[in-house]
């Protein structure tokens, strides 16, 4: 899975029509979206050179490489993270053309935590009311617990929710 941004959250970001943090080494920029944030941890335990709640500001881009870096963000489980490379190589010769893929729809538990929902999805409520999600992952809330239902707001860890 890749977490690098797409146009649509990008112009959204520079809209400021989501609320996003931006951090940079020149090479590449991560952006950090607080209410996608589902907590999985997965950057803190996979840099936590970078990754450091206890720090100010949290994300410390010098602490490794671009490409590691670009490798953790594309672990986070709920896109909160993104990453736009920011050097960018020169294009030689013809520009290959891009095969459009299939929508598919994937789900994934997430041990003691909540279901993320990626691909193409529309989610609605009991009276069939659409959902609006932004981006293309929603993580869904499995505890019972959330005060954002049906979406995850972390409350599963509070709760100590085991599957």
């Amino acid at each position: 899975m890749s977490n690098k941004v797409t146009k649509e959250e990008l112009s959204e970001i520079k809209e400021r029509k989501v609320v996003a943090k931006e951090y940079t080494n020149g090479e590449v920029s991560v952006f950090w979206k607080p209410r996608l944030c589902i907590h999985s941890a997965n950057c803190l335990l996979g840099l936590p050179g970078v990754f450091d709640t206890e720090k100010k500001p949290w994300i410390t881009m010098d602490a490794a490489t671009t490409k590691e870096i670009m490798k953790v963000v594309d672990t986070c489980p709920s896109r909160a993270l993104t990453y736009l490379k920011t050097l960018k190589k020169p294009v030689s010769g013809k520009r290959k053309k891009s095969r459009k893929k299939a929508a598919t729809t994937r789900i994934q538990i997430l041990r003691n935590g909540p279901a993320l929902i990626s691909g193409d999805f529309i989610i609605r409520d009991a009276d069939k009311k659409k959902i609006h999600v932004t981006g293309d992952v929603a993580a869904i809330c499995r505890c019972g617990g959330s005060k954002k239902r049906p979406f995850c707001d972390g409350s599963h860890r509070e709760l100590k929710f085991t599957d």
